[in-house]
């Protein structure tokens, strides 16, 4: 005691000084080591001196003077003080012996006071010393003896009255536990045991108090602080009802968004089995600070992984409830963490369940559906991949969180209100991986790991989505098309989306409409996607005449300035469109805007661009007829005629094949004479084309042959071209045309360069024929190298 008692006497002494320091007289830190062994040595279990608490004053009076406690040796102390009261057995404070329950009670007090010192050191108290404090008490708090909990809410409670009565605080805001100590305290009030439930209800008001003066910027006025002061002293000791309802209201108005997570947090842990807490009492929180608007939070992907490593614990039907809304509600307002989270923890522990609780939801699956489709289409392709990494969920992750969502939702329903979004954001996320090369700007994007195949996951949630919205027979139709692997092809990925689009139109499918004006927006601009891929899937559902009835000048403008851009890619995509356009009946006159573009992509330099454009043109020619359509049908011949001797079999067969259709379309009567002299200039081609070595050439070639000699009224030359050979219909041509034998020659003499010797055979008799028949003066003069094949007959 006598040295005690020189300390205390010491620390007053300093205290006069003109500049007060315990150091000047002997070392203040190796003197607190010297007075924190006594305390440390009293007994564990009796009181019964006033040793422990003389020493306890003494660390307070040391408190008192400079220079401060290292952070270290305050903890330390701070523990020791702590430790030792909480050593003594219980029911000190009843005991029937009054000088153990005085002297109880002033060790209490000592402790208060010393803890108190520490906290202030000359100045207003710290938040970060009382956060120590908070943090040595806490297993007391949490202990599993009643009495020890009350113990350490009772001088929680003090130090917080304490704490209370400053205006000011240091370190304010460095005070990180405020949230979680409010919701502690919080949760306890509802204890059974009345000493813990009352303890705790005194700190939360005092934990009330502390915020409102510290924070009183976050009311509206002075007046509303003194208001709300007034009312938390009048419900000093209120009933849970009241202190939950002031919960609420401080969860709201005074915390920031990393306390309010810790309050959700604890109360989140307290609802599983064998918590400490009351779990009613932590049920009632939640669906009061969840009520919305739903609050500001922090740490978001921290507190869905307390979620998931609970629930399997959570037993409690009105806990599992209401687990299940604030995970639903978390997700609308946080759905970047949550869905990043979610396919994180369905990656590392194969666990779906979380994606149950939240497919569960017809609201709530349609609200984050709505968000998914939003990130999906958000995404800027045009950035570099730098940029495309900042992004916390990208349309790769966002495809992944709804392939999970829709394997575990039944509602049918939300997926098919926004079923054409979805579909066409998909396949705009696989065109940029596939045909736009933006795989190759994929790496360590979040959400995305090594072992993911981006385009196979992209496909496998189209699938899905096809199959949650009740389309199960489109999937087995492109499975046995082999589509999936021509959509992981840049070569064949537009076939693959023709035969897409090609799957809507075999059963009835309601959806192909607003997914058509979907496209038209994309196309317009108006609308997020891949334009090309707009383009191809709209290009093979113009084949349905549903669909052929939205059309517009609007959608005919935009496909002939595409046309205009010279791209072949959007070229061919035109071309087709143009095509499938002329099936239809009610599309004339927009096939007559198409027509001069689509007749100009047949002297294409690009092969497939000239084959598309004769589909094309295929289709026109069976679309029109002879009596709106004269001067169209004299410039598709002038167009077709030069094909005649093209090189391609294929361009030879479709330009024969064409015009022996623009053939069947005229009637005598409505002949032109610029038409009937496109019938005499293909005559010679056509019949030397009856020995072409392409037998499908050859067949063309006859049919439209007999066509023109029923156009011309040649009664024998018709009968002969429907099964003599090539050399009896030559004669019979010369013999009905006599007056043609020179315009005849001029044409014979181009063949003679012909690649295939079968023509240039033909060529040579047809020029015999006609000399011997016609040796007029005005005769083209032969070669002396060329000679004439001998007559068959």
């Amino acid at each position: 005691m006598t040295f005690l008692s020189s300390v205390t006497i010491l620390c007053s002494a300093v205290k006069s000084q003109e500049h007060p320091n315990m150091n000047y007289y002997c070392n203040k830190s190796i003197l607190a080591q010297k007075v924190e062994l006594l305390i440390v040595e009293e007994p564990s279990n009796l009181l019964i001196s006033s040793l422990r608490q003389q020493a306890m004053f003494c660390i307070m009076e040391m408190s008192n003077v400079k220079p401060k406690f290292p952070t270290l040796q305050r903890i330390k102390l701070i523990k020791s003080g702590i430790n030792s009261l909480f050593s003594l057995p219980p029911g000190m404070e009843t005991d029937t012996n009054r000088e153990i329950v005085s002297l109880y009670s002033q060790t209490v007090r000592a402790l208060d006071e010393m803890l108190q010192g520490l906290m202030t050191e000359t100045e207003n108290p710290s938040m970060l010393v009382f956060t120590e404090i908070v943090k040595v008490i806490m297993p007391w708090i949490l202990s599993e003896k009643s009495f020890e909990k009350a113990r350490a809410l009772s001088i929680i409670s003090r130090q917080l009255r304490f704490i209370s009565s400053f205006p000011q605080l240091r370190h304010m805001d460095d005070f990180k536990i405020g949230g979680k100590l409010m919701g502690i305290v919080g949760l306890f009030c509802m204890d059974s045991d009345f000493d813990v439930s009352s303890q705790a209800s005194e700190s939360l008001h005092y934990c009330f108090k502390v915020f409102v003066n510290q924070r009183y910027l976050n009311l509206k006025s002075d007046e509303e602080r003194c208001k709300l002061l007034i009312n938390l002293q009048k419900d000093f000791h209120a009933e849970w009802s009241i202190n939950l309802l002031y919960i609420v209201m401080f969860f709201r108005t005074f915390l920031n968004p990393a306390e309010r997570t810790d309050i959700i947090t604890l109360c989140v842990d307290a609802l599983t089995i064998g918590s400490k807490f009351n779990t009613l009492s932590a049920v009632g929180m939640l669906e009061k600070i969840m009520k919305e608007p739903f609050p500001e939070l922090n740490e978001v992907p921290g507190l869905i992984q307390t979620i998931h490593s609970h629930l399997s614990s959570i037993k409690d039907t009105g806990a599992m409830t209401v687990i299940q809304n604030l995970l639903q509600k978390l997700a609308w307002k946080y759905p970047d963490e949550v869905m990043l989270k979610l396919v994180d923890i369905q990656d590392k522990e194969q666990d779906r369940e979380m994606w149950k609780i939240l497919a569960a939801s017809p609201k709530g699956i349609a609200m984050i559906l709505s968000v998914l489709l939003k990130r999906m289409k958000s995404f800027n392709f045009l950035e570099p991949a730098e940029l495309l990494k900042s992004l916390k969920i990208n349309p790769l992750l966002a495809s992944r969180a709804l392939n999970a969502l829709l394997l575990e939702s039944n509602s049918k329903l939300n997926v098919e209100t926004l079923y054409p979004w979805l579909y066409m954001a998909l396949l705009t996320l696989i065109s940029f991986l596939v045909f736009e090369g933006g795989i190759k700007n994929l790496h360590n994007l979040p959400g995305v790991p090594e072992w993911l195949n981006p385009v196979s996951h992209s496909i496998e949630c189209l699938k899905t989505l096809i199959c949650s919205a009740g389309y199960d027979y489109q999937v087995s139709f492109l499975q046995n098309h082999r589509t999936w692997e021509l959509l992981t092809d840049p070569e064949g990925y537009l076939e693959g989306i023709s035969l897409i689009a090609k799957s809507m139109t075999i059963r009835n499918f309601w959806h192909i409409r607003p997914i058509v004006s979907l496209i038209f927006h994309i196309l317009y601009g108006h609308e997020d996607g891949s334009s090309v891929t707009a383009l191809a899937v709209l290009a093979e559902l113009f084949q349905s005449a549903e669909v052929a009835a939205m059309v517009d000048e609007n959608i005919i403008e935009f496909l002939i300035s595409t046309i205009k851009k010279n791209d072949p890619v959007t070229q061919k995509l035109v071309l087709k469109s143009a095509g499938n356009l002329g099936v239809h009946k009610n599309t004339g006159k927009f096939l007559r805007s198409l027509q001069p573009y689509v007749l100009n992509s047949c002297f294409s330099t690009n092969s497939v661009i000239v084959t598309e454009a004769f589909l094309a043109l295929r289709c026109i020619i069976c679309n029109l007829n002879w009596t709106d359509s004269i001067i169209l049908l004299i410039e598709i011949s002038c167009i077709l005629r030069p094909f005649f001797d093209d090189d391609s079999e294929e361009h030879r067969y479709n330009s024969i094949d064409m015009f022996g259709i623009l053939l069947s379309k005229v009637k005598r009567r409505f002949l032109m004479v610029s038409f009937r002299y496109q019938i005499h200039c293909s005559l010679i081609p056509l019949l030397f084309h009856l020995q072409d070595e392409s037998s499908s050439v050859a067949s063309a070639s006859r049919d439209s042959l007999f066509l023109c000699a029923k156009i011309l009224v040649c009664p024998k030359f018709k009968s002969v071209c429907a099964g003599e050979d090539t050399f009896i219909i030559g004669r019979t041509l010369l013999e009905e045309q006599k007056d043609k034998i020179s315009w005849f020659l001029s044409q014979s003499l181009s063949y003679y360069s012909s690649s295939q010797a079968s023509i240039r055979q033909i060529a040579v008799w047809l020029t015999s024929k006609a000399f011997l028949w016609h040796p007029a003066p005005s005769c083209p003069k032969l070669c002396p190298h060329q000679t004439f094949g001998p007559e068959p007959h």
